[in-house]
């Protein structure tokens, strides 16, 4: 089975994936392009996304709230903490179909359709 650095050196990384939050499947990832370990793509939610999705809808309301301004102010900033911590509790995976390798991701960002999740081998990290 390929590690994730082998992967990420052959750009050979999935270009479909399932999510995992809380070891519960929440939807499908289609990946459509990859820069260092981050992955960027789209998200499909399946029904069990809906207990985490107003986590996400926060996030994604706080990230665009300050869109005029040079940068968040300090009460946004300080909420915006919060839920990207409660975020990483949800110990987020991807479930590679095919080989049945799961990926361990360390940050994830769910905005309406799009995601991006920062993976990382726990191998190699």
């Amino acid at each position: 089975m390929f590690s994730l650095f082998v992967l990420l050196v052959l750009n050979r990384l999935p270009k479909h994936a399932e999510l995992y939050l809380q070891g519960i499947p929440v939807g499908y990832v289609e990946v459509s392009r990859c820069a260092d370990s981050w992955q960027f793509g789209s998200f499909q939610p399946l029904r069990e996304f809906s207990r985490f999705a107003p986590l996400f809808g926060e996030w994604s309301l706080l990230i665009h709230a300050d869109e005029n301004e040079m940068q968040l102010s300090r009460a946004a900033s300080d909420e915006l903490r919060k839920l990207e911590f409660a975020i990483d509790a949800l110990h987020a995976e991807l479930l590679v179909p095919e080989t049945g390798q799961r990926l361990h991701v360390d940050q994830l960002n769910i905005d309406g359709d799009l995601i991006e999740c920062k993976v990382i081998d726990r191998h190699h990290a």
